[in-house]
């Protein structure tokens, strides 16, 4: 049970930007807050160490093991999307790359009427939260912050090697892409300390939880915010088999993501007013944008079969290469252990007439392959590169399958609803080849295994992305923030209509930022934090 049943604050959802506005909220003693989570704690091996990345995506004990809908634009397929179900979220799950985004992202938002968004705005949050480890006299980056970030330590020579090969087809090496432009190649730059995963928990919400006046409660699925009239009161959430209620003398605050925070604002009468009334669900506010303007990173893999004398992570997935790595985990935090999915990225234009970055390629030591709904490494050394669209003009949605919580939403991606998104991937594609062509990693590729050299054409390569592109968990722009009649939050983040409710996540993002996305939610928590501050 909670030690109280009234918070000043109450936030739903102990992930990226949640545990980020525990820690802010709570930071001056003068407010009661609770943080409710409906995964359980994040103490588990599989969360701390870097690669369990891959034993935590479809186990249900750290995932929400969500599975798209059909999707008609890549021939009704359907794909996993792997969502954080434990304190930390999706932070305590994902790949660690710490991405920033471009300045013009969030110059773009602010374009949009979004006043306060501009990247001179959230530029003091990105430098608060961060404590960059490397040597740095760049003043766009934060060095006491504290959550850990650090270039990968002992990276692969082959994703050296990757980062030579791009500066060989005219990319340069960028030594922080986080910095003064994005564009380039980069060893990646990862939220670890000494090897361990620095999660939104590690960083914020643990030391929050030292104070006396921070409640976690976990595994507690939230069914409804309580309104009175059009006035958020509290939530009530289910726990042990039991409905429970507490109240927020001042907001109820949702940070349960891109997925959680529309569903659950449906789930409360708020959205689209036609889909809630075939539900049975009563209309309070009548907000056809929540749910909509779904936006994802779309990519696809190419994977290079290596020479047999160059071990890559593929020989690691057997029992020596796990006792070896563990050893070697426990000395000095390095080796596969320590490895993120990806080791190395570039950001780059897929043609001359594109300003600033469109696309973002990430590289690893490793190959796999997708059989079904799982991850399966394949059996001799390989490497992988992952094109990604950056600003994708495909959109989806996200809706309710029924009128209760313990039903996963229906997501319904569209990933390639834009033909301006094919011929993205296509251009990051064929780049993809002439790194691997380069004289740098030349001594190293044996052959394109997929999808092979027989796919040129413009037509071939969309027929590969049809039956190959999928999501890569990046979800975001489901509570988009702006005036216009598809916004669901104001530049406050208050949502429309709603007295004392706000969202605080990737969800609220009119546009996605380039690249990984964990950054920019940690950051919507800091920013969005000294809103509701400032409020009081």
């Amino acid at each position: 049970m909670p030690a109280r049943q009234e918070y000043d604050y109450i936030i739903v959802g102990a992930g990226s930007a949640g545990c980020v506005l525990a820690d802010k909220l709570s930071r001056d003693g003068k407010h009661t807050v609770a943080i409710v989570e409906a995964g359980g704690k994040d103490n588990s091996l599989v969360v701390k160490i870097p690669a369990g990345a891959m034993k935590a995506a479809g186990n249900p004990d750290f995932d929400w093991c969500y599975v798209s809908e059909p999707d008609p634009t890549r021939g009704g397929r359907t794909d996993a999307w792997p969502r954080g179900r434990v304190v930390g979220g999706s932070s305590s799950t994902n790949g660690q790359l710490y991405v920033r985004g471009q300045a013009e992202d969030y110059d773009a938002w602010a374009t949009q009427g979004n006043k306060g968004w501009s990247y001179d705005d959230v530029l003091p949050y990105f430098k608060d939260i961060e404590g960059y480890a490397e040597e740095t006299h760049s003043e766009l980056r934060g060095t006491k912050g504290k959550l850990h970030i650090e270039k990968l330590r002992k990276p692969h020579m082959l994703s050296e090697a990757f980062v030579e090969a791009a500066a060989q087809t005219g990319i340069p090496a960028n030594p922080d892409y986080n910095g003064a432009s994005q564009e380039g190649a980069a060893i990646v730059q990862v939220t670890q300390k000494r090897g361990w995963r620095q999660s939104s928990s590690t960083a914020f919400l643990k030391p929050a939880l030292q104070r006396k006046n921070v409640h976690l409660i976990v595994d507690a699925l939230v069914e409804r915010i309580d309104l009175e009239g059009k006035v958020a009161r509290g939530i009530t959430y289910t726990s042990e088999g039991e409905s429970k209620t507490i109240t927020a003398r001042r907001e109820v605050i949702l940070a349960a993501g891109a997925i959680g925070s529309p569903q659950l604002l449906m789930l409360s009468g708020i959205g689209p007013a036609d889909h809630l009334k075939d539900l049975g669900i009563g209309v309070t506010a009548n907000l056809a944008g929540v749910g909509q303007n779904m936006q994802e990173h779309s990519g696809v893999w190419i994977v290079q079969q290596v020479v047999d004398s160059v071990r890559t992570v593929n020989q690691e997935y057997n029992l020596m290469g796990a006792v070896r790595n563990g050893l070697r985990y426990i000395i000095d935090g390095t080796g596969a252990a320590a490895s993120p999915p990806a080791q190395a990225t570039a950001f780059i234009r897929s043609s001359e007439r594109e300003a600033t970055p469109d696309v973002q390629v990430l590289f690893t030591p490793l190959g796999y392959t997708i059989e079904g709904q799982d991850v399966v490494p394949m059996s001799t050394p390989a490497m992988m590169c992952v094109p990604t669209v950056c600003h994708p003009d495909s959109r989806g949605e996200i809706k309710l399958a029924a009128a209760n919580a313990a039903s996963a939403p229906l997501i319904l991606p569209q990933l390639l609803n834009d033909d301006r998104d094919c011929a993205r991937l296509q251009a990051a594609c064929e780049w993809v080849r002439e790194v691997f062509c380069a004289p740098s990693m030349k001594p190293y590729a044996m052959g394109e295994q997929f999808p092979g050299p027989q796919i040129s054409s413009g037509e071939e390569w969309r027929e590969l992305f049809r039956a190959a592109a999928g999501p890569v968990y990046h979800v975001t722009s489901t509570c988009a923030m702006g005036s216009g009649p598809q916004s669901v939050v104001d530049d406050q983040l208050r949502v429309h209509g709603i007295e004392r409710l706000r969202v605080v996540d990737a969800s609220i993002m009119p546009r996605i930022t380039s690249g990984n996305t964990n950054a920019p939610a940690m950051m919507i928590g800091a920013k969005g934090a000294d809103l509701i501050l400032q409020a009081v």
